[in-house]
């Protein structure tokens, strides 16, 4: 029969040097491993990394074979698929046992591994993380053999989040939780005071916000905000969750509000006569009460412009037109005062048609940004700007947090109340109103029907902090927005989709913040790769207008204007994603070594109704995932049999107890070893002579029982003869060996509807107690199925025993065994 594996013995840490035969490798042991002939010098490399330890993000693996040649042993680089069929050749001849690999690495620069260049492409073959101290690498995954790191949330690798100590989430971590954010908005008030009349409608929409005005006011979700808050991160301008990043982009401004994306950047000098031009541009002069620098009280604006004059001219309507958008500026752009309105947009708005012409969707993104930013810091208790982006965001990506919709309730503000509408009609897909033609309706608009929240009634913030801290694969949609945009080819939601992945400054005024979709590609139905080093420049978040009233913002940001302009040089591609990234990718293992992890402190208990149970199920996944490693790589060289059998019980409880909570994904395989064992000495043989198996078949429905003890008697005498019945032993064995055990459990478990009960191995060199029995709740009888083995200096097999117990409750003493 052919050989399907070959061993391959592996030498570094030493040298070559030349000897009599040619070829040897000085001052190493070898580490022998397996891999069959089917294998890739890709994943050969890997697998080399994995053995040495070798960091791949720093270091370049040669790997040399000692072939033989002629007279003596010559040096054969394998460096692809066709030299590594050339070694394997070796290995099929007849009487060869093994090759020998020698493992040469060589330090490679981080420069070196990123080549940025005008059109960015992200490099699929990603690199994966290997080992570290105190830690053991299987099949890529770092298993920590310190179980006091369970308790650290992350980062384990501090070279990306850089500013973990004044984040957020360490205070909380420090048990010194700063509650709810404060949430400024101002856009309700205004909706509700400041009707838009119809007059100065074509205005609005000529200036491009005629979708901010559409949406109207929506009720924010203070501790929905303050959650995302807490998982924002400023080195990466992204959201951290547990199943990867992911951002506000540009086409989120763009499809949610309806702003344009690409334009002129929003900037300008400051150094203005803000009265002289509030009545050049608005017809009234305020009065210095009310105007502080470039600050206007926004109560003066409603009350000056809230009504416009039966009998105004086009030059009255154009002052109110630009008040009114002033407001809606005033309400996107909001700062901590809750009061005010910066004048620094006004210059903008002289011509309605040029300021269509400016890219308010990134101003508005980059004003966002820099909020996100600041509130994310320790001591932040308020946070302002666009934060109906922000909400609007997180309820159409995000199955935590989102409310449900009455859609038969729906609201519509574009008709204002005391208008007339002699004609309402919809022309190619175009609404027009009384021969108007109005812009299309941004995809925010849907949530302006009245809304409900089943899952978390109170808005706590202990609940979206929870829940995020075990979000899964399937509470994230990546692509919410496919299915609406292909409805309206034609809207302003999707004008400018080659802008959408741009890496490039976002700009408002005094405010730059780096946009970068290159770490968030799974939002384009792009493949996501690990990212290149990100740099969102953290000096330029200290730069704001306070003491710098009379700037020319214009030219300070003169270098970021250019990369603005030259947006299209920079769009990052990568290939299509096929299927949905698994647990164990690369790009997965590198996010997870890298980010914070948990928010919740594990020792959180508060005396609320709401308890968090993400730190223990953290504890649980990360300790048992830990623990099943360690067996896998144990027993790839253990000889010991009992030692073996032991490490195979825990791997498959570890196994089991991961499945049975619905994380067997963490594991490449769920299947138990089913590795060679020698053939056992002749008292080991008669010792393990009649070991018994005991499996218990489960259906599938079966109900559990309650708790408490609840429940009709009918109910719970059907319960219980379902147990009874499926408590009976399906397999029963008295010579069976441990791999068949191990055979058993594999083969029935593949099965969704079947639950194992463990076998019980005796202990081969001493007594062994008695199983412990799994008492029943209060008022319930069953039948206990125990096994009874007896001393070990008995030759008498072990054998099965069934023990009737009934009234046994929890809180009584054990049953005496016969």
């Amino acid at each position: 029969m052919a050989k399907e594996n070959v061993t391959l013995m592996c030498y570094w840490n030493g040298k070559i040097t030349n000897g009599a035969q040619g070829i040897t490798y000085e001052g190493a042991v070898p580490k022998p491993t397996k891999v069959s002939y089917e294998t890739t010098h890709n994943q050969l490399l890997e697998k080399m990394y994995e053995i040495t330890g070798f960091d791949q993000q720093q270091n370049k693996m040669k790997i040399i074979c000692r072939y033989p040649a002629c007279r003596e042993f010559i040096p054969v680089p394998i460096t692809d698929d066709e030299s590594l069929d050339i070694v394997f050749d070796v290995a099929r001849k007849p009487g060869t046992n093994c090759l020998e690999l020698y493992l040469e690495r060589e330090p490679t620069s981080i420069d070196s591994q990123v080549n940025i260049t005008t059109q960015i492409h992200v490099d699929n073959q990603v690199t994966k993380s290997v080992c570290y101290d105190n830690q053991i690498v299987v099949d890529g995954d770092k298993c920590n053999a310190n179980p006091d790191t369970f308790l650290d949330p992350g980062p384990s690798d501090k070279s990306v989040l850089v500013l973990q100590d004044q984040h957020r989430s360490e205070a909380i971590w420090a048990g010194e939780d700063p509650g709810v954010l404060t949430c400024r908005q101002r856009l309700g008030t205004m909706m509700r005071e400041w009707q838009l009349d119809h007059r100065i409608r074509h205005f609005v929409v000529e200036a491009g916000f005629y979708g901010v005005y559409k949406i109207g006011f929506i009720q924010l979700d203070w501790p929905l905000v303050t959650a995302l808050v807490e998982r924002w991160r400023q080195e990466t301008h992204t959201f951290h969750f547990n199943v990867g990043e992911s951002t506000v982009t540009l086409q989120d401004v763009a499809v949610l509000l309806g702003l344009r994306i690409n334009g002129y950047p929003v900037t300008g000098s400051a150094d203005l006569q803000w009265d002289d031009l509030c009545e050049e541009l608005l017809g009234v002069r305020p009065d210095p009460s009310v105007l502080h620098g470039s600050t206007l009280k926004l109560r003066w604006l409603r009350g000056h412009f809230q009504h416009l004059p039966l009998d105004a001219d086009a030059v009255t309507m154009r002052c109110y037109a630009r008040a009114y958008i002033l407001g809606l500026l005033g309400s996107l752009f909001a700062d901590k005062s809750g009061s005010d309105v910066q004048l620094i947009f006004l210059p903008l708005l002289r011509d309605f048609k040029y300021a269509g012409k400016f890219s308010w969707g990134s101003a508005v993104l980059a004003y966002l940004y820099r909020e996100l930013c600041r509130a994310s810091k320790k001591g932040a208790s308020e946070i302002s700007g666009p934060l109906m982006l922000l909400q609007l965001w997180a309820w159409e990506r995000l199955h935590i947090g989102r409310p449900e919709r009455f859609l038969a309730q729906e609201q519509d503000p574009v008709i204002p109340d005391g208008e007339v509408v002699k004609n309402k009609v919809k022309v190619s897909g175009v609404e027009m109103v009384n021969q108007e033609t109005l812009a299309a309706d941004p995809l925010g608009c849907r949530w302006r029907s009245p809304v409900i929240r089943r899952d978390n009634p109170q808005r706590a913030l202990i609940f979206y902090r929870d829940q995020l801290d075990q979000q899964t694969y399937d509470q994230m949609i990546w692509q919410p927005y496919m299915s609406e945009l292909l409805v309206s080819p034609a809207d302003v939601c999707v004008r400018d989709q080659h802008v959408w992945r741009t890496i490039a400054p976002l700009i408002c005024f005094d405010i730059v913040e780096w946009h970068r979709p290159d770490r968030v590609l799974r939002q384009f139905g792009l493949k996501q790769g690990i990212p290149m080093q990100c740099d969102t420049e953290v000096k330029i978040h200290a730069i704001d207008r306070r003491g710098r009233h009379h700037y020319n913002w214009k030219a300070y940001h003169q270098q970021y204007i250019k990369l603005w302009a030259s947006q299209e040089k920079s769009i990052v591609t990568a290939e299509p994603e096929e299927s949905t990234m698994h647990y164990h990718d690369p790009y997965m293992k590198w996010y997870r070594s890298i980010t914070r992890r948990l928010i919740t402190p594990l020792t959180q208990r508060p005396h609320k109704r709401i308890q968090p149970a993400s730190g223990m199920s953290h504890l649980l996944v990360h300790s048992l995932t830990n623990i099943h490693n360690q067996c896998t790589a144990t027993l790839g060289t253990f000889t010991s049999e009992s030692g073996m059998q032991s490490l195979t019980n825990i791997q498959i409880m570890c196994t089991r107890v991961l499945q049975t909570i619905g994380e067997i994904r963490h594991l490449k395989t769920i299947q138990a070893p089913t590795t060679t064992m020698a053939p056992p000495s002749p008292s080991q043989a008669n010792d393990m002579e009649g070991l018994p198996l005991l499996i218990a078949q489960m259906p599938a429905k079966t109900k559990s029982l309650s708790m408490r003890g609840r429940g009709r008697a009918k109910g719970r005498g059907r319960g219980l003869a379902t147990q009874q019945k499926a408590m009976e032993p399906v397999i029963t064995s008295q010579h069976l060996s441990p791999q068949v055990v191990v055979a058993s459990y594999t083969t029935l478990s593949q099965s969704n509807d079947i639950h194992i009960e463990e076998p019980s191995t005796p202990n081969l060199e001493g007594p062994t107690a008695p199983a412990e029995s799994v008492h029943p709740l209060e008022g319930e009888t069953t039948t206990e199925k125990v096994l009874l083995y007896p001393h070990t200096d008995s030759e008498e097999s072990p054998c099965l025993t069934q023990v009737e117990s009934s009234d046994v409750t929890r809180h009584k003493k054990k049953p005496k065994l016969l």
